[in-house]
Order: structure tokens, then C-alpha cells, then sequence
């Protein structure tokens, strides 16, 4: 018998009353923009796009000077006031390119050893999973610190977790995330200028995402996070490794805020080189 252990991001119950419909655009282009965050900040409304940028967010008690938040990478954050974002149906919303600054070029050296920060051990007898606000699950995440040394200089290879139990016949969609820490020591920045979304249908063990074509490079430590893009994921019937010690950091939906919980760590790793 597997020990179960259910991952719950911190449950808030409402009732919808407001359903909010639309499309994220790009503005230069008129193009979908795949797989956008929406939501409320700091509250536990909020969801993501699909695959053609449509989404439909069901909204419980807010007040008009509330904020609908709109994001992406690569895009620069829209908001919309609630008074207005309630009377969205089914309309286009456009988001303006980010004109990225480049820093400066990190080339990895010839000569680098390889290290995998995180949570490298799966525990095959814990099972953890995602819990979202009532309406939608997308957008909610679990993340881990990976340790990373301070001023070591790691470019990132591959990110890795472990599933434990998948009894879906579809592919299941998720998006993994990078972030900085902030001056809390809480995911702060997205390291990624590239959203890294990808679709599973493996039954049970070690799934790798290949990094290397992203350039992912930093010098401090970070959070590797795994995001839901599923409307819902039963726990009976999907759930991955991880552990009774943590902590964790989770976040019920995209704009919510982080909270962080002292048990229940969860096995995600990245493989990392670097020089010696």
C-alpha cells in the first residue's frame, strides 16, 4: 500500500458569481498568446489560458477597485480595474510585447562538472499532488528551493520530477517555472524568457524536460516550481514523489500569494553544470 499525501494549496471556499470570457492577444501581431496568467491580485481567483489564448475566470467576492491582472513572459503585465474586467465577454485583451534588455552573454565553459540541485532522492511511497480554489485549478503551484551556492554560476541541463501514479488516457499539460528569490526568501522574478510548457502521458517514473535550448543560466540561489494548467487533476488518479520534510512554497492560483509550508517537500530537481 502507498502512503498518500495530499498537497493541498491552502483552500479558500467562495461562490462564483461573476464569469469573466476573453481572448489574450499579441498587440503587434494579433496572434494568441498561449497559455497567459489571469487573475485577481492577492486573491484566490484566477486561472490560465489555452492553447488560442481563450480563458473563462470565475470570480467570487470582489470590490470594483480590485485589479484583473493579465500575464505572460515575454509580454509586459496588463491590469483592468474590476468595475470594468466584470463586463469582459468573450473580448479580445492585448498585451504589448517586452522590449528585453540583454545582459550580458554567460558562455558556459568547455571544462564544467554537473550537480542536481533540489531533491534529487523520489520517495515512491509519498504521493503529492495539486489542490486549487474551487472553479479551476490552473495556475496553482508547488515549489522547492534548489540550493544553489551563492555566486556559483550554474546553467541549467535538465528539470526532472517523478510520477508516482497516472491513470489518465490524455496528456496532461503543465508549465515549469524559475524564479529568483526575493528579499523575503519567497519566489520573487521568473528567470525564463521562454515559458517552458509541456505535455505528459507517462504512466509512472522519472520525467525529464530538456533545458539546453532554453540558455538558462544564474548565479544565486532559485525556486524550481511546477505550475497546473489543467482545469482539475484528481489525486487518485495522477500524483507525483515527494516527501514528509520540507519545506515547500505553494500558490493556489496565479496571482495569489506565495505561502510557505514547513512539510511536505516535493522531489523536483534540475541538473545543473558548472566550472569547477
Amino acid at each position: 500500500m502507498k502512503k498518500v499525501l495530499i498537497f493541498l494549496c491552502i483552500s479558500q471556499f467562495a461562490i462564483a458569481q461573476i464569469v469573466i470570457k476573453g481572448k489574450v492577444i499579441d498587440k503587434s501581431n494579433n496572434e494568441p498568446v498561449s497559455f497567459a496568467s489571469i487573475g485577481v491580485k492577492g486573491r484566490s481567483f484566477g486561472t490560465v489560458c489555452d492553447e488560442n489564448g481563450n480563458f473563462e475566470l470565475k470570480v467570487g467576492t470582489v470590490i470594483d477597485s480590485d485589479s484583473l491582472k493579465i500575464s505572460a513572459i515575454g509580454y509586459l503585465t496588463k491590469a483592468i480595474v474590476m468595475a470594468s474586467a466584470k463586463n469582459l465577454n468573450n473580448e479580445k485583451i492585448s498585451l504589448n510585447p517586452a522590449s528585453i534588455q540583454l545582459s550580458e552573454v554567460k558562455v558556459k565553459p568547455q571544462k564544467t562538472v554537473q550537480k542536481v540541485l533540489g531533491n534529487k532522492n523520489y520517495n515512491e511511497n509519498v504521493c503529492m499532488s495539486f489542490q486549487g480554489p474551487e472553479g479551476s485549478w490552473k495556475g496553482a503551484e508547488v515549489s522547492i528551493k534548489a540550493n544553489n551556492k551563492r555566486n556559483r554560476l550554474v546553467f541549467l541541463e535538465d528539470f526532472n520530477f517523478y510520477i508516482v501514479k497516472n491513470l489518465y488516457k490524455d496528456s496532461l499539460t503543465f508549465r515549469l517555472n524559475l524564479y529568483k528569490e526575493d528579499k523575503n526568501g519567497m519566489p520573487g522574478e521568473n528567470l525564463l524568457r521562454k515559458p517552458i510548457v509541456f505535455r505528459t502521458k507517462i504512466k509512472e517514473g522519472v520525467l525529464t524536460v530538456n533545458l539546453k535550448n532554453y540558455f538558462i543560466n544564474t548565479d544565486g540561489d532559485f525556486f524550481i516550481s511546477l505550475e497546473c494548467l489543467e482545469e482539475k487533476i484528481d489525486k487518485e488518479i495522477f500524483c507525483f514523489s515527494g516527501a514528509l520534510a520540507g519545506p515547500s512554497y505553494v500558490k493556489m492560483s496565479t496571482f495569489a500569494d506565495w505561502q510557505k509550508i514547513p512539510f511536505g517537500g516535493v522531489d523536483l530537481n534540475v541538473t545543473v553544470s558548472y566550472q569547477k
